[in-house]
């Protein structure tokens, strides 16, 4: 769907490229009542000409809470000639009732955008010295290369909306090994397992249960539909912390521990509900289930072991794109958990295509 002038009027005002940055120094010199605030650079990179008005109003519920400079990347590299077009704009809040904190915004639409428009153009107009975090949005296509990738700091991905998973995660890994990327990577479909893998850990306290946890011989996450990444990688995750590894010789997900004995894992598949929406792990002595109901604010967990039982309601965690995003941003420091069960979900997606 072709964009409209309108549709861009959202984004702010126009300006010339060679104009942004004496036209945002003559946005905050016209407000004294304005203070600009700015932590990171953070971009969102997108290819869908339809995800521009939703981008936009993404940027203003993040930035409610991440000072940043915001950078709004729409790349259209079908569309020739090559083009390219920028917007500025203030997102403001209130700060202690008198002043006004504000995030700069740029919005870029690439026509015919290519690796190299994107450097030469939007990567010029970094804040300098802050770091780059990028949440690309959609499959990594061809302009995902060593010149943008070895400019960024943190990848903010979502493989739950790939096309194709085993060779996206290919790309990935791929990126990741080069020389001279130096990037962490956050992926929400993860994210989205953080209150599942919490729960979890809760309900392995009792000592009594912790000695039956070797013993699980079954894993079951029900997942909503386009949400099938989320569950294997909580899956690799918990898998993994049980030392099995995945038994190539067995059809389906079927792992084998070190003991020896197999642990087989099962994915239910839902069409309606929040990401991940039920964990159970059952072993001959010992169930624990941990449930979300819709997109409730809690999680329900049951954990039966030798004929005693325990339950418990625990916070869950956000479900939105923005409120994921935010919280990727306040945390320091990568996910050491997510990097060790990357190089696993490529062979346990292969088994399931």
């Amino acid at each position: 769907m072709p964009l409209t002038e309108d549709t861009l009027a959202n984004l702010g005002t126009e300006v010339a490229l060679t104009k942004i940055e004496s036209a945002l120094k003559e946005l905050w010199s016209s407000d004294e009542a304005k203070t600009r605030a700015s932590l990171i650079n953070f971009a969102i990179y997108s290819e869908d000409p339809d995800s521009i008005v939703t981008n936009s109003e993404q940027l203003i519920r993040i930035t409610d809470d991440n000072a940043c400079r915001a950078l709004l990347i729409t790349c259209l590299p079908d569309i020739k000639p090559q083009r390219a077009r920028a917007w500025i704009n203030a997102l403001c809040r209130p700060y202690q009732g008198k002043q006004v904190v504000c995030s700069e915004q740029i919005s870029f639409v690439l026509e015919g955008g290519d690796a190299a428009q994107v450097q030469n153009i939007v990567f010029a107009h970094l804040d300098s010295d802050l770091p780059l975090i990028i949440w690309w949005q959609g499959d990594l296509t061809k302009n995902f290369e060593e010149r943008f990738y070895s400019r960024i700091d943190t990848l903010i991905i979502d493989s739950g909306r790939w096309s194709d998973p085993v060779s996206e995660f290919a790309s990935l890994i791929a990126a990741k090994s080069a020389e001279t990327a130096d990037f962490d990577v956050r992926d929400l479909s993860w994210t989205r397992s953080h209150f599942l893998r919490t729960a979890l850990a809760n309900s392995f306290q009792d000592a009594k249960a912790r000695e039956h946890l070797p013993l699980v011989e079954t894993i079951e996450i029900t997942h909503a539909e386009c949400q099938r990444c989320a569950a294997l990688l909580l899956a690799a995750w918990i898998t993994q912390r049980l030392g099995a590894t995945l038994d190539e010789s067995q059809p389906g997900l079927t792992f084998t521990k070190a003991n020896g004995n197999k642990l087989s894992v099962r994915l239910v598949e839902k069409k309606d509900g929040c990401a991940l929406q039920t964990l159970r792990l059952i072993a001959p002595c010992l169930e624990v289930s941990i449930t979300r109901d819709g997109t409730s604010a809690f999680v329900h967990t049951h954990a039966s072991c030798e004929g005693h039982s325990h339950e418990e309601m625990l916070p869950a965690d956000v479900v939105s794109d923005a409120e994921l995003i935010s919280s990727q941003l306040s945390r320091a420091g990568g996910s050491t958990h997510y990097s060790h069960v990357l190089p696993l979900i490529q062979p346990m997606l292969a088994r399931l295509s």
